[in-house]
C-alpha cells in the first residue's frame, strides 16, 4: 500500500519516459514496504521470490 502522500501521483502514462518506477516496483515485487525517514527522505524495500527450475542455465553446486 502506498503512502497517502504518494497516492495523487500514483499513475503516469504507459507511454512516459518516467514516473513509472514505484508502480513497476509494485506490481513486479512480491513484497513491497513503503516508509518514510523525516529529513532522511523515503525509503522502499522490496523482494522477489526466484524459483529454481531443473532446467535453468545457472546451476546451483
Amino acid at each position: 500500500e502506498w503512502p497517502a502522500e504518494w497516492q495523487a501521483d500514483r499513475t503516469a502514462a504507459a507511454t512516459a519516459e518516467s514516473g513509472r518506477g514505484l508502480c513497476l516496483i509494485e506490481e513486479l515485487a512480491d513484497h513491497v514496504h513503503f516508509s518514510n525517514r523525516p529529513g532522511r527522505g523515503a525509503v522502499v524495500s522490496f523482494d522477489k521470490i526466484l524459483k529454481w527450475r531443473e532446467d535453468a542455465l545457472l546451476k546451483v553446486s
